[in-house]
C-alpha cells in the first residue's frame, strides 16, 4: 500500500518546518496510518508549506489514498496563502484528497468562494474527511461544501485512551517543563508566567523552544535557566528519561506530546486550537493571563476529564480504508 502525506513537517523539499510542533503532528499522521495500513506502509510525503509542482502532482497520482495531515490548513485565498499552499499545479492535479485532522486557521478568518471551490476539485466527496475539533467542522460543512467533514480531534490525540490517562500522575511533578510562543508575544502574562514557576519549581525548570523565536522571548523576560535543544528527538529524550515532570505553556502540541507520555499538563490558549479542542475533548487548557487558575493548577492535583470521539475516529478510518 502506498500512502501519500501532504505533510506539515515538511517546509520544501529538502526543508523541514521550523515549527517543532509541525513534527510532533506528522509524527503521529504516520503513526496512524501505519496502524490503519499496516507498518509497512510506503508513504509518499509533499510539503503543505511549498507549492506543489507537476512532479509532485505525479508522485501523489501513483499513490493508492493521499491525506491532507493536519495543522492550520483548512483557510484559503487565491493570492499570498499563509498555510496551505495550492497554486496552479496544486488546483490542476490534486484530486480525491482526504483530510485527517486538519483545523481552521483563525477566529478571524471566514470562509469563501475560492475556498469552497478549491475544496470542491482537490478534496474526496465520496469519503468523511476528519477535522480536529467542532469549530472546524461547522465552517467547513457550512462554509466550504465538505459534507463529509466529521470532528476526530487532532491525531496526535488518538493515543490518549482512558486508560492512558488515568495513569497520568495528578499531583505536583518534580520538574516542570515550559514554553512560550515567539510570534503569540504577551509579556506581562509571560513574565508573570515565568515569575511563577520559578516560585513553584525553582530551578527545576526546563524550557522547549518549539519555534525558532521562542528561547529568545523567554530570555528577554528573565528565564535565565536550561532549554532543550530545538529538535523533536531532543523533546522525546527528556520525556523519556524517567523524571517526574509537569508542563505548562502555550504550545499546544508539546502539551500534548507530554500527555503522550504521562506528564501532567496545562495548556494555555492563545488562539483558536487549544481552546476549540478544550471545549471538545476536556483537554487541559487555561485562557492567558487567568493567574487564578494557574495558581491552583500548580498547587494542587486534578482529575483529566479527556473524551475523545472514537466513534467519529472509527468512521474516517473505515472510510479510509473502503
Amino acid at each position: 500500500m502506498k500512502i501519500g502525506i501532504v505533510d506539515p513537517a515538511m517546509f520544501t523539499v529538502s526543508l523541514p518546518s521550523p515549527n517543532i510542533g509541525d513534527h510532533v503532528i506528522s509524527r503521529a499522521v504516520h503513526r496512524e496510518l501505519r496502524n490503519i495500513f499496516g507498518q509497512a506502509t510506503n508513504f509518499v510525503s509533499v510539503a503543505s508549506h511549498q507549492y506543489p509542482s507537476r512532479q509532485t502532482v505525479k508522485e501523489l497520482s501513483s499513490c493508492d489514498r493521499v491525506v491532507v495531515g493536519g495543522s492550520n490548513l483548512l483557510w484559503f485565498r487565491p493570492v499570498r496563502p499563509q498555510s496551505w499552499k495550492i497554486g496552479p499545479w496544486g488546483a490542476i492535479g490534486y484530486r480525491n484528497l482526504v483530510l485527517f485532522g486538519v483545523g481552521w486557521g483563525a477566529y478571524e478568518i471566514a470562509p469563501n468562494w475560492y475556498g469552497k471551490f478549491i475544496c470542491s476539485k482537490i478534496l474526496d466527496g465520496d469519503r468523511v474527511h476528519s477535522v480536529r475539533d467542532s469549530y472546524t467542522a461547522k465552517l467547513a460543512r457550512e462554509g466550504l461544501g465538505i459534507s463529509g467533514a466529521i470532528n476526530t480531534a487532532c491525531p496526535t490525540m488518538w493515543c490518549l485512551t482512558d486508560s492512558h490517562i488515568q495513569s497520568i500522575h495528578r499531583d505536583k511533578g518534580d520538574e516542570c517543563i515550559f514554553a512560550l510562543t515567539d510570534y503569540a508575544k504577551h509579556p506581562e502574562s509571560d513574565g508573570e508566567l515565568i515569575r511563577s514557576l520559578k516560585a513553584t519549581y525553582g530551578s527545576k525548570l526546563l524550557f522547549w523552544p518549539q519555534g525558532k523565536g521562542d528561547l529568545r522571548y523567554a530570555r528577554s523576560l528573565g528565564y535565565d535557566g536550561p532549554a532543550i535543544d530545538e529538535n523533536l528527538d531532543a523533546l522525546l529524550k527528556v520525556l523519556s528519561s524517567g523524571t517526574k515532570f509537569d508542563y505548562i505553556g502555550t504550545r499546544l502540541h508539546a502539551g500534548v506530546l507530554c500527555l503522550e507520555h504521562r506528564v501532567r499538563t496545562m495548556i494555555i490558549a492563545i488562539d483558536n486550537r487549544a481552546t476549540e479542542i478544550g471545549r471538545d475533548t476536556g483537554l487541559p487548557t487555561v485562557t492567558r493571563g487567568d493567574s487564578a487558575k494557574i495558581h491552583e493548577w500548580l498547587r494542587e492535583s486534578g482529575h483529566l476529564p479527556i473524551i475523545l470521539p472514537f466513534d467519529n475516529i472509527f468512521s474516517w478510518k473505515q472510510s479510509l480504508l473502503s
